[in-house]
């Protein structure tokens, strides 16, 4: 079949069966969403995007009519609150598919949390002066914000001088990761109370003050492993066209939730709960605000509507 007569098919579906394509588009948004279906979303893609419109850049978009912004404008504060709404709700709006994959993260941290004083002992057996140094100054950083911050600063400039609208977006995103990040881990620390490894001896993973109380024993769950995925997420996400950027970030994250676990900072599964907990966040924070479907008015094939479904 000529891609003409592709398109031509395509808008007589589109006239007799609206309601159905229009569902069939909405499974195919949530299954994307889940990360299991790709083989129909690029048909989709393929058919929809046909001759496809390019994107328009933020800049010519209206500023009250944005649902992004690559610029710390009202958009921007707005979304820094509608992200931190969707982040503590966001369970109510799980799919099954996110809810098997919290399950199982729950086992995980659950045997791992069995297996803390294990990991400690290992880790602790095999220190070295070299690695030591290597996770106070070169890792450590990442998850406290003293290299992170300073790296977003960067990246955010380097796109106002080349006008890289995504740069500067994907920093101020990176910006909010860090924020909401940084509060999240506050609030449960404060809720549990966890014993560090370092706080009695022997060490006890065990030992849950509970609420309020002092914020010395603040070991669960771990604030750098959550800061750094959830940066890592942000900036993983919106440089995904190769692998590297991914390969990079997340790497980097889990060099840092390691340090803060062979450093004795940390229970093994303090680290775990945070790595989740940033990617959940990083992804909430990017996902918000990813347009997956859009209805033009006007076809750019002739008369009728045109669907578009996006992807990335």
């Amino acid at each position: 079949m000529t891609p003409s007569r592709y398109r031509t098919t395509m808008l007589t579906c589109m006239k007799k069966y609206p309601l159905f394509l229009l569902g069939l588009l909405l499974i195919i948004h949530f299954n994307a969403q889940a990360q299991v279906d790709t083989t129909l979303s690029k048909q989709v893609k393929a058919v929809f995007q046909a001759d496809s419109i390019p994107a328009k850049p933020l800049s010519s978009i209206p500023p009250d009519e944005r649902t992004r912004s690559d610029v710390p404008d009202k958009a921007y504060f707005k979304s820094l609150l509608t992200d931190s709404r969707d982040i503590v709700i966001s369970p109510y709006r799980w799919n099954k598919y996110q809810w098997i994959a919290i399950s199982g993260v729950t086992v995980l941290a659950a045997f791992f949390y069995t297996q803390d004083v294990n990991i400690q002992k290992v880790l602790q057996k095999n220190e070295r002066p070299f690695l030591g140094s290597v996770s106070t100054y070169g890792l450590e950083p990442w998850g406290s914000g003293l290299y992170t911050l300073p790296a977003l600063g960067i990246l955010y400039g380097v796109g106002v001088i080349v006008k890289n609208e995504k740069a500067r977006y994907t920093a101020l995103k990176g910006g909010e990761a860090y924020l909401l990040a940084f509060i999240t881990g506050q609030v449960l620390k404060q809720l549990t109370h966890r014993h560090r490894p370092y706080a009695d001896n022997p060490s006890n993973p065990y030992l849950w003050n509970g609420p309020f109380q002092p914020i010395s024993n603040s070991s669960f769950p771990s604030g750098h492993s959550t800061i750094a995925f959830a940066v890592a997420t942000v900036v993983a996400t919106s440089y995904n066209q190769t692998i590297w950027g991914p390969l990079i970030c997340y790497s980097l994250a889990g060099l840092v939730a390691a340090s803060r676990v062979y450093q004795n900072d940390h229970w093994f599964s303090d680290v775990f709960i945070g790595a989740a907990l940033g990617f959940t966040i990083g992804k909430t924070i990017m996902n918000n605000h990813i347009k997956k479907l859009k209805v033009l008015p006007i076809s750019h094939v002739g008369t009728g509507v045109m669907l578009v479904y996006q992807l990335d």
